[in-house]
């Protein structure tokens, strides 16, 4: 079974449902097709998003408390406002996930990204953080920024935004099963459902 996973290593609640999926990967012994996007530049203006901080204040404060509500309820930790949020380049860890994909290495280099960010507080940005990804995965860093900052990269990087446009995706992370959206981490009971289907 193959699922088209839609997913930002910016978002949160990417970060909260990513051990949860991987799991769900393994058991059902899923065919995944990462499509790291771009949110904010393509996806928000496109379906009628918000980028976070033009959101109304009632919604930024509740986002907040749903980030602490899941971690609580997974025990992960989570750092609710890290001091790299949005890196200074957005892309570029995005883009380091692709190469990974080229490179054979699936999901652990964006699962990791998420980690790095989001319970971690580093810069996703800074080239430093990223090679220690690298070796922490065994990956060649100087391969892998190498083939991140190729146009074959950035192509493909810009198409995975088009393809969610195009296939009605609006958020991150959504997981898509014989052509059916499953939208956030909070939805990943039903993707089980339909998989045991």
């Amino acid at each position: 079974m193959k699922i088209e996973y839609y997913f930002s290593v910016l978002s949160p609640f990417t970060y909260l449902g990513a051990d949860r999926f991987t799991k769900l990967v393994s058991q059902y012994n899923l065919e995944v097709i990462e499509k790291p996007l771009d949110l904010v530049g393509e996806i928000f203006p496109n379906t009628g998003g918000l980028p976070v901080p033009k959101r109304h204040p009632a919604r930024q404060k509740y986002r907040l408390l749903e980030m602490e509500r899941i971690s609580n309820k997974l025990g992960l930790p989570i750092i609710k406002q890290p001091k790299f949020f949005p890196p200074s380049d957005p892309h570029l860890p995005a883009k380091f996930v692709i190469a990974s994909n080229k490179m054979g290495n699936k999901l652990h280099f964006g699962n990791e990204c998420l980690k790095y960010l989001w319970s971690m507080d580093k810069d996703l940005s800074d080239h430093k953080i990223l090679q220690e990804i690298c070796e922490k995965l065994n990956l060649n860093f100087e391969e892998m920024k190498n083939l991140a900052l190729t146009d074959e990269v950035n192509i493909e990087y810009q198409k995975n935004s088009k393809d969610a446009v195009n296939n009605h995706v609006f958020g991150a992370p959504s997981y898509v099963l014989n052509n059916e959206i499953f939208w956030g981490q909070d939805r990943l009971d039903y993707l089980e459902d339909a998989l045991k289907k």
